[in-house]
């Protein structure tokens, strides 16, 4: 209702006409001065009003004629560009607004404000058609689920059934609180049990549905769609009267009391129109009553609730009034226009139980408050809201370590009982502070005389000024202490290349292999390491080298979609082809494993640089075998249920004793759940298991107890040598690690309590391979090994004769002042006694050649199970011959080791001996240790292998292996794929399986096309000649596969199309290029040929394997994504046929347009489109290659390219 209102024209010479405002009343009003002229305007923006006969307009309002309700704000919602609002609701606990849109969002508003609280997805396509709060969260309808949501944002859980179909409404029954009815343009309604998550009944409403439902005390009214108003009983839900409200459709009704009121249109001459009248019906007596006269086209009413018979009516372009359903005398009208945008309709409309607030969301995106008082509330007594705790800020810390700290600046409370710092003086050991470095400039022109030296002032800092003696401190991760921090000081290491992270050019597609060829040229496969968790590359490759580990791999193949063993299998596979590949599908099932969520092996890209690299790689190992194990026993013994994963804590470092309570709960069941696991034999446990028999002994009550165990991985153990000042050798601790004794607490039964127990391995089985995790996470453990790696030096030194000069490692050509007097160890400066062939680099040449880890050990095992341990050809040393009645000896050599590298990036390397691995040509090659650095691998001398700089190269994890043909490296492998895979495939509209009689042959041609999703965003850098350079690029995932018969009467049919489900967040859909849609790769709610990754995988393995030769576009990116490769001679790609030297490379689009005539990707890219477009063009590049214009076509291709700025006309909008 906007009218124009002439004025006279005033003394400012403003313009005399002007619209009327939003918000608009009139009524009987009060004669005032200014009654001059109908309506004049003021100079300071407000208007004064005239006669009686005239509508009062104002703005701002006055203070006598002030409306009732104001818009207190209008806030676009979360996707409002995109989506209109679909449903609102007040909050009936709390001071929220909750808005639904037409896409599937739910967001909620605190507060008159409207300050955003939650914001979250229900469902991907579906719009919200009804919000419901109830006590512990809210009810979201959509037209075929029902979200029970927590007010914070975590979904409890979600629901939908077949009998789901155009959900409209929802409502809960007052007399069962659990009870809910879902009625919506379906035949039924459904009675649903919330506490219980099922469907109690379906009441049939007949073909027309259920789209509104409103309670009274005595009916429960439901409204369909046609107009009519069946009123139930509450109880048995069963009619008993019947309502025929409007002629043509109903559009909204609601109940107060005894009195209905409707609104709706009518059909007048074969179509609708706007009912201009409000129906009324008293529900006591069953008959209507006078009907409502509003001045709007009325769409959606709701009740005020604090009133017994006022009426909130909106109109769909904005409108509303507030209607007095039964008034003694004319009521005053109340008009409003809510400020919507454009030709936005309003769609929802809701009134706070207080009736203070008024509710509007439209298509537009848009929700307006208007509220009665300046600070409303929407509920009488509403429950405080929860929000998320506040960060605590701090003030910048005191370092400890800082002499000029005022300590007196921090005010302590006064106490009168001692402080916690004041220790017992038992408990307190005096320690100084160390001395301060002295200026090098000072002690290279000091001079000594006597004890004292004299040296000029170096004028390095100012008069008075107090020099800073300690740095920042030591930086401290999440899981401890970094490795490599040493009490001495952090001085400069020079850590060579081949340790180091390596650093590599990313382009658009991730890495080239051209870059990749000057980090190995050694003929072996690298990984990439481009992927989030790379961190076990290293150990993928060790494991790639133990032979017999790698022949059970490549030989196993399940049906479980996240089998570790067999993306093990699939990467051993392309490693073998000695092309450069990544693991982005193993660690795909890693993510997927729970167990290593638990354990936390699982990173993110932000926490790799503050992870204990060296506690998780041995995790990592203990896990990987563990899970191999696991699989290949549920592989196995597929009838009975085990355990997936079965550890213990003290197996993994990273597992503390905070589960130890859970185990004096049910210490039953924790053992029950190990000698299930140790029952069964694979594989994996004949490798890598070491059979024991493990003796407790309990200290208090000498209660003892035992049971079986196998053990895949051991640890070395240094508790019984810690403080022990003797030479400890390495086959010592292996010794005490694989059999031997230890006091550990543990559960005692009979004394129901944690006791020092005495722990007794006896072991049956020596392993094939032994698998060692060496510790070295904390400060006392690298201590050991740098003390014994020093006494093996020493006593090479005092064999020779020549102890001093040996430790010397001289790095300057300047004399030492204290000459053949100095004793410190690792003096930089030249002595009398060191001879020139002596160098910088002898100490490090003197660690390298004798190294306290060897080569080879001797394993002795006696008939009692006990084991000794020595170094290969040395005896064991036994004072009675009768002791050790030995059962069995076992030599094994070391072929594995993974280190970690202490820099500023952190690093994980491998040193393997691949001496039993033949060459292309099938010779035997003599043995050799390279250095796996990803995708970097370089060979190095065996002693690099046993050195170790506790420094910067700290041993993780050791693998020995018998020297046996246990088993034999040159087993066969049988390809475990059957053709199956390409023949029982299910029905699809897009495809026509293949038969048994065209199951593609060597040589055969397959189209293929790939499309893809992207997981993460890629990460650059500017720099500072102002190109964006990549520093990692994005993480793609495969979404779509599609393959097409390249020969045969169905030439060009798909035999493939695959989308491909996935649980991981998808980052961007790219559906400009690939056509993916978001809900297309969910399982839930998805309509596409949807299958596992690892299914579509085995087709495309089994036609590599068969040698099928591949067409497509762009097919090495495919390949690298599908993570899958494939030789050269096998793949041929248009993107390199249709190339000339030093030009750009064509889109298949343009190609496509040129050569063949046909416009491909007009709207969204599809597979199987751009399969068949590759086939055609290789057929056309034949054709041109026997006609001997090939050239020419490419120039002419060319040409015109460059003349068409290479779009295509009518497909692309810039042409």
């Amino acid at each position: 209702m906007t009218k124009k209102i002439d004025l006279p024209s005033n003394e400012s010479g403003r313009s005399s006409s002007f619209m009327e405002p939003q918000l608009m009343r009139s009524g009987p009003l009060k004669k005032t001065a200014l009654d001059v002229s109908p309506i004049v305007y003021d100079e300071d923006g407000g208007f004064a009003l005239g006669d009686e006969s005239f509508v009062s307009v104002s703005e701002p309002f006055t203070n006598e004629y002030d409306a009732e309700f104001h818009e207190r704000g209008t806030i676009l919602v979360d996707g409002g560009d995109n989506f209109g609002v679909s449903a609102v609701a007040f909050d009936t606990i709390e001071e929220l607004i909750w808005m639904g849109n037409q896409g599937g969002h739910i967001t909620s508003y605190y507060g008159p404000d409207m300050q955003k609280y939650t914001s979250f997805q229900v469902h991907m396509t579906d719009e919200i058609r009804c919000i419901h709060p109830i006590e512990g969260g809210i009810l979201a309808l959509s037209p075929t689920s029902l979200r029970y949501q927590m007010r914070r944002g975590l979904p409890i859980y979600t629901y939908s059934s077949a009998n789901m179909e155009e959900m409209q409404c929802l409502i809960n029954l007052k007399h069962i609180p659990d009870s809910f009815l879902i009625g919506g343009h379906t035949s039924n309604i459904i009675e649903l049990n919330l506490a219980e998550g099922r469907e109690v009944q379906l009441i049939d409403v007949g073909e027309s549905g259920c789209a509104i439902m409103r309670q009274q005390s005595h009916y429960l009214c439901c409204g369909d769609p046609s107009g009519k108003i069946d009123l139930r009983d509450p109880i048995s839900l069963k009619i008993e009267h019947s309502i025929e409200s409007h002629s043509g459709s109903l559009s909204d009704f609601d109940v107060h009391g005894n009195l209905l009121v409707t609104c709706g249109f009518s059909n007048r001459n074969g179509s609708l129109v706007v009912d201009p009248l409000l129906l009324a019906y008293d529900l006591r007596m069953l008959r209507p009553v006078a009907p409502i006269n509003v001045l709007i086209d009325p769409l959606l009413l709701k009740f005020m609730p604090s009133y017994s018979s006022r009426l909130a009516v909106a109109s769909p372009t904005g409108q509303l009034q507030f209607v007095e359903t039964v008034a003694l005398s004319e009521p005053d009208l109340t008009l409003y226009q809510v400020n919507c945008d454009g030709a936005a309709i309003v769609t929802a409309l809701d009134v706070s139980s207080s009736s203070q607030a008024v509710c509007i969301g439209e298509t537009g995106g848009s929700l307006h408050l208007m509220t009665s008082v300046h600070t409303p509330v929407y509920n009488p007594f509403s429950r405080p809201t929860e929000f998320a705790d506040t960060a605590e800020t701090y003030e910048t810390p005191v370092d400890v370590d800082d002499p000029m700290a005022v300590y007196a600046a921090i005010p302590l409370p006064i106490t009168c009982s001692p402080l916690l710092s004041n220790w017992p003086e038992q408990f307190v050991k005096r320690r100084y502070r160390r001395t301060p470095p002295i200026d090098p400039e000072i002690l290279r022109t000091m001079k000594m005389q006597g004890t004292v030296g004299y040296a000029p002032n170096p004028n390095t800092r100012r008069r008075n000024q107090v020099a800073e003696i300690y740095g920042g401190g030591v930086r401290r991760g999440l899981e401890g202490s970094r490795i490599g921090n040493s009490e001495e000081g952090s001085g400069f290491v020079a850590i060579p290349k081949r340790y180091r992270k390596p650093d590599i050019k990313y382009s658009k597609a991730g890495i080239d292999d051209a870059e990749l060829e000057q980090f190995n040229k050694s003929g072996l496969s690298g990984l990439e390491a481009t992927l989030p968790n790379s961190y076990c590359n290293s150990m993928i490759q060790l494991l790639y080298f133990t032979e017999s580990l790698r022949s059970v791999m490549l030989c196993h193949q399940c049906c479980s979609e996240f089998c570790v063993c067999c993306e093990l299998g699939f990467l051993f596979h392309m490693l073998g082809s000695g092309a450069p590949c990544h693991s982005g599908n193993l660690l795909r099932a890693l993510r997927s494993a729970k167990e290593a969520s638990a354990l936390r092996l699982i990173l993110s890209d932000s926490s790799v640089h503050d992870a204990n690299l060296v506690l998780l790689i041995q995790s990592w190992n203990r896990f990987i075998l563990h899970q191999m194990h696991s699989e290949l026993l549920e592989y196995k013994r597929k009838e009975t249920k085990t355990p997936t994963f079965v550890y213990r804590d003290t197996d993994f470092p990273s597992i503390e004793l905070q589960n130890q309570r859970k185990r004096k709960v049910k210490p039953e069941l924790i053992e029950e759940l190990v000698e299930d696991t140790t029952k069964g034999e694979t594989e994996v446990s004949r490798l890598f298991g070491s059979k024991q028999t493990h003796i407790f002994t309990c200290l208090k009550c000498n209660n003892k107890s035992s049971k079986d165990a196998t053990l895949l991985v051991h640890n070395l153990i240094y508790n019984n040598q810690r403080g022990e000042s003797r030479d400890v050798s390495f086959a010592e601790i292996i010794e005490g690690s694989v059999g031997g004794s230890q006091v550990t607490p543990a559960w005692c039964e009979p004394c129901h309590k944690f006791q020092p127990t005495l722990q007794e391995r006896k072991v049956k089985t020596l392993p094939p391979i032994l698998s060692v995790n060496c510790g070295n996470n904390n400060e006392n453990d690298k201590k050991f090994w740098k003390e014994q790696m020093d006494a093996v030096v020493m006593k090479v030194l005092q064999g020779s004769g020549d102890m001093r000069t040996t430790i010397v490692n001289t790095s300057s050509g300047k004399q030492c002042r204290y000459g053949s007097s100095c004793t410190r160890i690792g003096c930089r400066f030249k002595h009398p006694q060191q001879t020139t062939e002596l160098g910088g680099t002898l100490a490090s040449h003197l660690y390298q050649n004798n190294s306290w880890v060897p080569m080879c050990l001797d394993m002795h095992l006696s008939v009692t199970g006990e084991v000794r341990v020595t170094k290969h050809g040395e005896e064991v040393k036994q004072e009675n011959p009768d002791e050790f009645q030995e059962k069995l000896i076992c030599t094994y050599d070391l072929y594995g080791v993974v280190c970690f590298i202490n820099d500023e990036r952190k690093n994980i390397v491998s040193i393997v001996n691949i001496c039993n691995e033949p060459k292309r040509n099938g010779e035997p090659q003599n043995p050799q240790w390279y250095i796996f650095n990803d995708f970097s691998i370089t060979p190095v001398p065996y002693q690099e292998a046993v050195w170790f700089s506790m420094d910067w190269k700290i041993p993780c994890v050791f693998y020995f292996k018998q020297r046996t043909d246990y088993p034999s490296s040159s087993m066969v492998v049988q390809i475990p794929i059957s053709p199956d895979v390409l023949i029982n495939v299910p029905k699809c509209a897009t495809i026509i399986p293949l038969s048994p009689q065209e199951i593609p042959k060597k040589g055969d041609l397959v189209a293929i096309d790939a499309e893809f999703v992207t997981l993460n965003q890629e990460e650059s850098e500017l720099r500072s000649d102002g190109k964006l350079a990549t520093v990692k690029p994005s993480h793609m995932s495969v979404a779509r596969i599609s393959c097409v018969r390249g020969q045969g009467p169905l030439e060009g049919t798909a035999f493939i199309d695959d989308y491909i489900s996935t649980q991981e967040q998808v980052f961007d859909y790219l559906t400009k290029f690939s056509g993916i849609k978001p809900g297309d790769l969910d399982a839930t709610c998805s309509s596409k040929n949807l299958t596992t990754l690892k299914s579509t995988y085995s087709k495309i393995r089994y036609l590599i394997d068969n040698g099928v030769v591949f067409v497509g576009h762009g097919l090495n990116n495919d390949f690298r994504v599908i993570n899958v490769v494939v030789p050269a001679e096998q793949v041929i790609d248009t993107v390199q046929l249709f190339y000339l030297p030093h030009q750009r490379m064509v889109s298949l689009r343009f190609l496509a347009w040129h050569f063949i005539g046909i416009k491909i990707q007009a709207g969204t890219h599809d597979s199987i489109e751009d399969a068949r477009a590759a086939l055609q063009l290789y057929k056309k590049y034949l054709q041109l290659e026997s006609q001997g214009i090939l050239k020419s076509s490419l120039e002419e291709m060319y040409s015109v390219g460059k003349s068409l700025h290479w779009k295509v006309p009518g497909v692309d909008d810039d042409v």
